[in-house]
């Protein structure tokens, strides 16, 4: 018998996403985005349920798209970060992988390295100030790359700082001071939408779309669930009831006894922790269901287990009874609120402890 932690992982409600993301921008091409192992829901499962599909994926660094080639993955991987040693300039023709580029280094290592690449994405710091070259800058590494005769074709990409607040005019600043580098450049394509922009802001047409924490059925709003705004959530992170007790009012729980019983109550104690990567900050009252019924945290999170409370004190609590701490109803956004984190941050910290289980929206293995 396993530790009874499992994080089901829905490939099909992935596959959706990405096909919404394409509706969404019908003008563009779309990468997934399975950097960080896939957001936490496993990058090689995920890519192979993709790959017959999707126009490219996009990864962070070597390493990771390696491990997709090696799982037998076909599409084209985009190197997201571009290479960080020379010598990585072969093993990206070796595996036909497409690579950003942001500084002088990585031009001439790839000059250096004679390696053919099919597509090179030139970063432009359009305000994030992260990584990119600026407005002057850009037409001459363009010119540089076209007449190095190495690169098929030159894309122009830049990242957005605050898409997700639709209040701040960043976003409109950064299209434009985008837009009057093209116009310096010339015809070129272009790659700018991430989930946010792809979901709610007016991007060029054509291109590239990247599509990142929306496929795995998370907003990227803080105000509104993925659910909410058309997507599928991917992943449920469900565990079991492992002990039960009795507290009475004034009865205080857990590692500084910061929860005290309002009320005589059932307690359960769960088999999940900081450790798996359940949010050590999360609050008192951050919602999960047991068996169906709501219920919260009641208690400071410990490294491998957590105590809980149903929401009507009166509710009976069962050995073995089954915890779902987020997916379905209960959002992992609304999780990650209480936790004073962000929903991507939940997910892609989720450690190998978690037994995955994949489905194909049928509930299969």
């Amino acid at each position: 018998m396993a530790r009874p932690l499992t994080a089901t992982v829905d490939l099909e409600a992935i596959l959706q996403n990405y096909r919404y993301a394409k509706k969404l921008q019908p003008t563009c091409k779309a990468f997934a985005v399975v950097k960080s192992n896939a957001y936490g829901h496993g990058a090689v499962e995920v890519s192979r349920y993709l790959d017959k599909e999707v126009d490219a994926f996009a990864v962070a660094a070597i390493e990771e798209a390696i491990a997709l080639r090696d799982a037998g993955v076909v599409s084209p991987i985009l190197l997201l970060e571009g290479v960080f040693e020379g010598e990585e300039w072969a093993l990206c023709e070796k595996h036909g992988f497409w690579a950003a580029i942001e500084n002088t280094q990585q031009l001439d290592e790839l000059r250096a390295s004679h390696a053919k690449i099919e597509k090179v994405f030139l970063k432009l710091d359009s305000g994030m100030h992260r990584l990119g070259v600026d407005k002057e800058a850009a037409p001459s590494f363009v010119t540089a790359l076209k007449e190095s005769g190495q690169v098929g074709e030159v894309v122009l990409m830049t990242h957005f700082a605050c898409a997700d607040d639709l209040s701040d005019l960043t976003t409109m600043k950064q299209l434009a001071y985008f837009e009057q580098t093209r116009q310096l450049i010339g015809d070129i394509e272009s790659s700018v939408a991430n989930s946010a922009a792809i979901m709610k802001w007016s991007v060029p047409e054509g291109g590239w779309i990247r599509p990142g924490i929306m496929l795995y059925g998370i907003s990227p709003f803080a105000e509104v669930s993925g659910r909410a705004m058309g997507l599928r959530p991917a992943m449920t992170l469900s565990s079991k009831v492992i002990s039960t007790r009795k507290v009475s009012k004034g009865d205080k729980v857990g590692y500084g006894l910061g929860y005290v019983a309002a009320e005589d109550h059932m307690l359960a104690t769960v088999a999940v922790g900081y450790g798996d990567g359940y949010p050590r900050h999360a609050e008192n009252g951050t919602p999960m269901l047991v068996g169906g019924e709501p219920a919260c945290l009641a208690g400071r999170v410990s490294m491998d287990m957590i105590t809980v409370r149903m929401q009507d004190y009166s509710a009976e609590l069962a050995m073995g009874e089954e915890v779902v701490l987020w997916g379905g109803d209960v959002p992992v956004e609304e999780v990650a609120d209480y936790a004073g984190t962000i929903g991507y941050e939940l997910v892609t910290r989720m450690t190998a402890r978690p037994h995955y289980r994949y489905t194909r929206g049928d509930h299969s293995q």
